[in-house]
């Protein structure tokens, strides 16, 4: 009889540090205004011992300031067991369209070390800094009425709003802030999520307090609206919605609005798998000329005497754990920017086969990428929409009313784009379907319009049009080809933000995982007799316990600025968090 497989052990969750990040007396680096920092946080890669190419996250850029406290705060497991040193980077954003910190002006860097941190913690504030949280996410609908017509022409404001919560002395400090409405006296804020630990660090009585403020583009000031009462969420918890706030100032009548509000308990990515819903893999290889003639020893397709190439270790790295996921284990193979049959194609079946472009397996991948260099003549220019669009067209194609299935699209290339406005376009239609995109860059070519198609910081637009989700990954290849564990820390790279695209796709839908199968189901699903259940609504369970404690700022100071200058004071502030 059919057994499903064992699931992994339960792993113990580590505790959890939240760190909360403000910055005074930086280095000012642009000559007709002020520096626009923004902080990175990395830690030590444990296989290689050096920091990690990557941040373990970074906070958001704040315009024309020197003295700054982030709104986004980071979120790292605590190791009691091990010393866990760690790199704060302030950098002046200069460079908007590329989201790594090495595009930008280093202003400095603070070097320490969690346990040294636990221990002044513990001697200055004791042990109660350390808490039982929840991390149950609270969705929120806001709005706002009639916050007023300013400026000479009397212009309807663009706005935003800011939560601010109030630490353990009563200092109120920003914790989240919304995406900017436009153009509105009456402005309806997008509907966002927000974990309780985040919104009041555990504390359903910890105070609040929303701000609604003009958004002026030259920064760095934004003009105040209106600011709410204080409240605290278990008043909310004990409320109707709609719930009105007075904005004061303002005159009667001009309110923040909480619509709605509710309580949710996110399943995980592991929940889904559990539930029979596959991972397919798709891949598209680049083969334009820029790659160089196959038969040239340096060009990126040629085969070395090892059987590899950067294409093939990339593949097979990545290919390997997503064909864990695939139930059939058949994957699309496309090729982009080749010539077949004397016409160029931006989207070929590697297979020759465009009615059933399917391999078998990893093997298959790779058997027809190398048997489609002996047909197809690398030709150009890259575009990567045809192959998204078609890979678009496959999931609409696969969806019958319910979400059963999620693609994953691996794109190859070795150079710049040159249908970006297109690409653009094809990205934001995707974002609404069960597909996530991974781009892999081959060689050492400038790969900045990727860092904009990755979409970290600022969500793709066109032509009104915005992502629904963050759905892009992009890996430069040549950042793991020195690496020990180089296969290990490609696919960990390339696959760290598919899961969360897949449980934000599936929550954005309200699909919940289904229940994992009995061998009595699966053996009757095998025979063709019984159908996979679908999928439920998302349920919306209400608020456990829960209780948090803040800490006061800690002061460092940054050392290694530019400019000249001297090192300039990094306040950091931490609250200890454990589940």
């Amino acid at each position: 009889m059919y057994q499903p497989p064992a699931l992994p052990p339960t792993v113990p969750v580590a505790p959890k540090l939240e760190l909360k990040i403000k910055c005074r007396e930086l280095a000012d680096l642009d000559i007709l205004s002020k520096s626009d920092p923004q902080c990175f946080v990395f830690m030590i890669d444990p296989r290689t011992r050096t920091w990690s190419k990557e941040p373990i996250g970074k906070t958001e850029m704040i315009l024309n300031k020197l003295e700054c406290e982030f709104v986004k705060s980071i979120i790292i497991d605590y190791r009691f067991e091990s010393v866990q040193p760690i790199r704060f980077t302030v950098v002046d954003v200069d460079n908007r369209n590329n989201p790594s910190w090495t595009a930008q002006e280093l202003i400095g860097h603070f070097d320490t070390e969690l346990e040294a941190e636990e221990e002044l913690l513990q001697a200055d504030w004791s042990i109660r800094n350390i808490a039982i949280l929840t991390v149950a996410p609270l969705l929120f609908n806001l709005e706002a009425t009639k916050i007023g017509k300013k400026g000479l022409f009397r212009s309807e404001p663009n706005s935003f709003f800011i939560i601010h919560r109030a630490s353990e002395n009563g200092v109120f400090a920003p914790i989240y802030q919304s995406p900017v409405v436009r153009s509105k006296l009456n402005p309806i804020w997008a509907e966002f999520s927000i974990k309780e630990i985040e919104l009041c660090n555990g504390d359903p009585n910890r105070q609040l307090k929303i701000e609604v403020k003009k958004f002026k583009e030259s920064g760095p000031e934004h003009e105040t609206i209106g600011i709410t009462p204080v409240f605290t969420l278990q008043e909310l918890f004990n409320s109707q919605t709609p719930k009105y706030f007075p904005l004061s100032p303002m005159p009667a009548g001009t309110d923040l609005i909480i619509r709605r509000m509710v309580v949710t308990e996110p399943p995980s990515f592991l929940d889904y798998l559990a539930g029979g819903i596959p991972l397919n893999l798709i891949v598209a290889i680049d083969f334009t000329q820029s790659n160089g003639d196959p038969r040239n020893p340096q060009s990126l397709h040629f085969r070395h005497p090892s059987g590899d190439n950067d294409y093939t270790r990339a593949i097979r790295s990545v290919g390997s754990i997503l064909q864990n996921y695939d139930t059939d284990k058949k994957f699309p193979v496309y090729g982009f920017g080749g010539r077949v049959n004397g016409q160029v194609s931006h989207c070929f079946a590697l297979n020759g086969n465009p009615q059933y472009p399917e391999v078998d397996g990893v093997d298959g991948i790779l058997a027809a990428y190398w048997h489609a260099l002996q047909y197809a003549e690398l030709y150009g220019p890259t575009n990567f929409s045809p192959v998204i669009n078609q890979t678009a067209a496959i999931c609409n194609q696969k969806r019958s009313g319910q979400i059963e299935e999620y693609y994953v699209l691996l794109i190859l290339t070795d150079g710049v784009i040159t249908d970006m406005d297109n690409t653009i376009r094809a990205i934001i239609a995707a974002s609404r379907l069960p597909l996530s995109i991974i781009i892999v860059g081959v060689g050492n070519a400038n790969f900045e319009n990727m860092n904009v198609l990755d979409a970290d910081d600022e969500p793709l637009r066109a032509n009104g049009e915005s992502m629904a989700r963050d759905i892009v990954q992009f890996v430069p290849f040549r950042e793991f080809q020195t690496n020990a564990f180089g296969n290990e820390a490609l696919a960990e790279a390339v696959l760290a933000e598919v899961p969360d695209q897949f449980v934000s796709y599936m929550m954005q839908h309200r699909v919940t995982p289904r229940p994992p199968p009995r061998s009595d189901t699966m053996q009757a699903m095998n025979n063709g007799s019984l159908s996979p259940p679908k999928n439920r609504p998302m349920s919306t369970p209400g608020p456990g316990p829960s209780a948090g404690f803040g800490t006061p700022p800690l002061y460092a100071p940054l050392t290694g600025s530019s400019g000249g200058r001297s090192p300039q004071a990094l306040p950091v502030r931490t609250s200890y968090q454990g589940y």
